[in-house]
């Protein structure tokens, strides 16, 4: 038996393997950015929601009052959906991670969690005001 051989194949299999594990890593980070991006639109489509009253009122467009309010609350939701959903993603990403075997405490995800967290602060000051 050849063991050079089995030993060559060995150190070939672990490398597929953690290339194979740092793929799965670069894919679970990409998720957690597109879900990233997609509160931020839904915060957006929030923004957007809670001043089609300004727009309404510009427009000189008779729209029963019934109807604008609606739609405040609608985009207060959206406002509260958005970091719902990025604490949704940060905890699935930190989930697949411990799956993985990664509790060395790497936190690549915290710029975008501040970044987010200073979104969210602003649009809690301006429904506020």
């Amino acid at each position: 038996m050849n063991t050079n051989g089995d030993d060559v194949r060995t150190r070939l299999a672990r490398e597929r393997n953690a290339l194979a594990v740092n793929r799965t890593r670069l894919a679970n980070r990409r998720t957690f950015l597109a879900w990233c991006r997609t509160a931020l639109a839904f915060m957006t489509f929030g923004f957007l929601l809670e001043k089609v009253d300004a727009f309404v009122a510009y427009q000189r467009a008779d729209v029963p009052a019934g109807v604008l309010a609606e739609l405040g609350w609608l985009g207060k939701f959206a406002f509260v959906g958005g970091p719902v959903l990025v604490a949704f993603a940060a905890w699935r990403y930190y989930r697949l991670e411990r799956e993985l075997g990664f509790d060395s405490g790497d936190l690549y995800v915290v710029p975008e969690l501040i970044l987010f967290g200073v979104i969210t602060a602003s649009a809690v000051i301006y429904l506020s005001l």
